[in-house]
């Protein structure tokens, strides 16, 4: 993928999510196990962690620093996850596209913090 100047990579933007979640909340104290899910369960938890971190990044696409939010008053990027969610279908043959759909959210919520 390659991205604009200033930008972070994906890969980049996940580690750096990473080290703020844990300055932000240290060591998560082990507790009680939470139940099994299935694999289903885990893909739509992993679209709704895209949705929410999204969410973050984009509270209101009228004022998004973003020109295609702002021009069409809805989240290009929730579009997206939606797409993908609907597609079905990932574009890298190790990952899901609810995880795919999880890095993409990160991604821009840590490229629109810079």
């Amino acid at each position: 993928m390659t991205t604009p100047a200033g930008k972070p990579t994906v890969d980049d933007a996940m580690s750096a999510f990473q080290v703020m979640l844990r300055a932000a909340h240290g060591k998560v104290a082990p507790g009680r196990a939470a139940p099994p899910m299935t694999p289903e369960d885990r893909e739509e938890a992993r679209f709704r962690l895209a949705e929410a971190v999204l969410r973050l990044a984009c509270p209101d696409p009228g004022a998004c620093g973003d020109p295609h939010c702002r021009r069409e008053r809805r989240c290009r990027h929730l579009a997206r996850v939606a797409a993908k969610r609907a597609s079905g279908k990932a574009s890298h043959p190790r990952r899901t596209p609810g995880a795919e759909a999880a890095r993409y959210a990160v991604w821009v919520l840590m490229s629109s913090a810079q």
